[in-house]
């Protein structure tokens, strides 16, 4: 008698849980705005933080010419450029040559005085670009020597506004006497000097000659910028620079290229973009704590869903993969909606940064960065998933038929957890490879990995205390201290997620006011450094000058 044996079973693919992830979704996602709102707030950060930054040192790239004056430039502390080192940089192409320094500007008629950026200039500059004055006009003629004596000078508003000027009026510059012609509304190699602690005052060179303020020892940089006869790519540029550094080994010269124009502000853009990017991170890993609380209550209502497929021949591991899917395709439309915001964020704060920084920034979208923000994004859906939708592969047949109170939190399966650490594991790597200073981004995730451990124990110790507190008579308050320490409750992660959004808040006030700070101290002390010697040539009568 021929037997007939059952056809072999095979376990369903992960085809079929795409299709019951579809299904699950079909009622809405009513369970899950906040966890697409955390997830969309982290990404759109992340997004928009990468592209601004992108947006500036790409235009500081394409800009070099303009942003540093020059194709090349040579710097010299202190002393000018001799003729023979002149006639060198002649040879290169046009030469333009800038003294810049610091000094008081005062007003004759209050004694009020300021500090200000002097750049003392000559009829060759601006080699690229364009020195914008109020109301247009020739700023060369507007610099010239007046008709009474005194010569023309350049500023911006806030030192009018420092000093009660208008145009017209009167300053004094060390032993010189200038007439304030015009207010700068454009200065093209602004970037190129750093960080300026006054505002910018410009004049001629003869006009520093007549200040008495180019003493030995003096605090001026001289900086000649060439525009290069022929070509200027990076060969010619760097060969030139090698020239300069055959022909004159003692000069001391500080040279730099059209490829790296502002150092200065390309570096602190770079810090301040990464600084901000790991605020992003931690506003996603934060949005993280949410998103397990999320997933975990949507777990809890499908109990018996989950009994009902296994009594049907579901296993755990097909439950597994559901979810997940779900979850996954959820964070996709959180990571879509904070693409979407992240990417138009360069454009839409594109004329603020105009105004804070001295550069325009190139509006457009990064594939690049918006994709690093999707791998952050989904990186971190998934470590703070895949442990919650890891205990779904046990809820057991039973919960259908009656009720089920999970006594305790257990951990999930070995290979969930191998799974959880893998993506931690991509994660942390993702951060540590893209990060520019790895002396800021490993305290950073050594205090993220503390903060987690130690909110963690405050949340389990609170639950302690609770469980221990003694038999209070009023029955609201016995009900709120045992909803605390209640199998399941979501203490620990309401702790962890109230500390975390503190502890950021609080990290971000000390940066803040250590920046100021640090700011505030270096430029009281170039004031100072600066004050000192000017000062006292401008306090010295004519006859000693």
């Amino acid at each position: 008698m021929p037997s007939f044996a059952p056809p072999p079973v095979t376990p369903p693919g992960l085809a079929l849980a795409f299709r019951f992830a579809l299904r699950e979704l079909r009622g809405g996602v009513a369970g899950f705005r906040i966890f697409i709102a955390c997830i969309a707030l982290g990404v759109m950060a992340i997004a928009g933080v990468l592209s601004i930054g992108r947006a500036l040192t790409t235009t500081i790239a394409e800009e070099g010419q303009t942003l540093l004056g020059g194709d090349i430039a040579f710097s010299l502390l202190h002393v000018p450029p001799d003729a023979d080192q002149r006639a060198f940089l002649a040879k290169l192409g046009t030469a333009s040559e800038v003294a810049t320094l610091r000094a008081m500007a005062r007003k004759p008629e209050t004694l009020d005085q300021a500090l200000a950026e002097v750049k003392a200039v000559d009829a060759a500059y601006p080699l690229y670009g364009r020195l914008e004055v109020e109301g247009g006009g020739d700023w060369k003629a507007l610099t010239a020597k007046q008709p009474d004596g005194s010569f023309g000078a350049l500023a911006e508003q806030a030192l009018l506004v420092r000093l009660d000027l208008k145009v017209g009026d009167r300053i004094a510059l060390g032993a010189a006497t200038l007439t304030l012609t015009g207010v700068i509304t454009a200065e093209p190699d602004k970037a190129a000097g750093g960080i300026g602690f006054g505002p910018r005052l410009l004049i001629t060179r003869d006009a520093l000659a007549a200040t008495d303020l180019v003493q030995p020892g003096s605090l001026i940089r001289f900086t000649t910028r060439v525009r290069v006869d022929g070509p200027a790519d990076e060969a010619r540029l760097s060969a030139i620079e090698k020239q300069a550094e055959v022909a004159f080994p003692k000069a001391g010269w500080e040279v730099r290229s059209r490829a790296n124009a502002a150092p200065g502000l390309k570096a602190n853009i770079e810090r301040f973009t990464q600084f901000l990017t790991l605020v992003g991170l931690t506003a996603l890993v934060i949005g993280g704590v949410g998103v397990a609380n999320a997933v975990r209550s949507y777990l809890d209502r499908k109990r018996e869903v989950i009994a009902t497929w296994k009594c049907l021949g579901a296993t755990g591991g097909f439950v597994f993969k559901v979810y997940a899917l779900e979850v996954m395709m959820l964070a996709g439309i959180g990571i879509a909606i904070g693409l979407a915001l992240g990417s138009v964020l360069p454009i839409a704060i594109g004329a603020y940064l105009a105004d804070i920084v001295p550069i325009g920034a190139r509006a457009a979208v990064y594939p690049r960065e918006l994709l690093l923000a999707v791998a952050y994004g989904f990186l971190t859906a998934a470590a703070f998933a895949l442990p919650v939708i890891g205990r779904a592969h046990d809820v057991p047949p039973t919960a259908l038929f009656r009720g089920a109170v999970e006594t305790a939190r257990r951990w999930p399966r070995r290979r969930y957890l191998i799974m959880t650490a893998v993506v931690l594991a991509a994660l942390v790597g993702l951060v540590l490879t893209l990060s520019d200073d790895p002396r800021i981004t490993v305290p950073y995730l050594g205090a993220l990995i503390g903060a987690f451990v130690v909110l963690r124990g405050v949340g389990l110790g609170i639950m302690a205390l609770a469980r221990r507190m003694p038999h209070l008579h009023s029955t609201e308050w016995r009900l709120a201290i045992a909803a605390i320490h209640r199998p399941g409750a979501l203490t620990p992660s309401v702790v962890l997620s109230l500390g975390l959004g503190l502890t950021l808040l609080v990290a971000l006030a000390g940066i803040d006011y250590g920046l100021r700070a640090e700011l505030t101290s270096s430029c009281r002390n170039r004031r100072r450094a600066s004050s000192s010697s000017t000062c006292r040539a401008a306090t010295r009568p004519p006859s000693a000058t």
